[in-house]
């Protein structure tokens, strides 16, 4: 696998914002970004409310910077790994609680 350079997460900031990594129990490291509010609106609209596998494919697909994965071998990869990716992009782009609420 492509070693990940300093020049390319430089342009990968400077073309996306805010950008992330993980490591996959594979070893794999992907990088990804937070997915926009329209980006969340178009593949919730487009993508039928039953098949979360469809919008979790489509998630990964726009928001993975890094390693590119071919839409047509998505179904080759480890069972978890669009699912785990999916998970990760949403905690990147707000979804989700990290700290518990306070009553006031």
């Amino acid at each position: 696998m492509e070693e990940i350079t300093k020049e390319m997460i430089d342009g990968w900031k400077k073309t996306f914002g805010d950008i992330y990594s993980a490591v996959l129990a594979d070893g794999t490291k992907y990088i990804y970004r937070p997915m926009k509010r329209i980006e969340y609106k178009s593949v919730v609209q487009a993508g039928d409310q039953d098949a979360r596998t469809y919008m979790e494919e489509k998630i990964v697909q726009m928001c993975l910077v890094h390693p590119v994965l071919d839409a047509a071998k998505l179904g080759a990869e480890k069972a978890g790994t669009i699912s785990t990716l999916t998970e990760l992009i949403m905690a990147a782009s707000n979804f989700g609680v990290n700290e518990e609420p306070v009553k006031l």
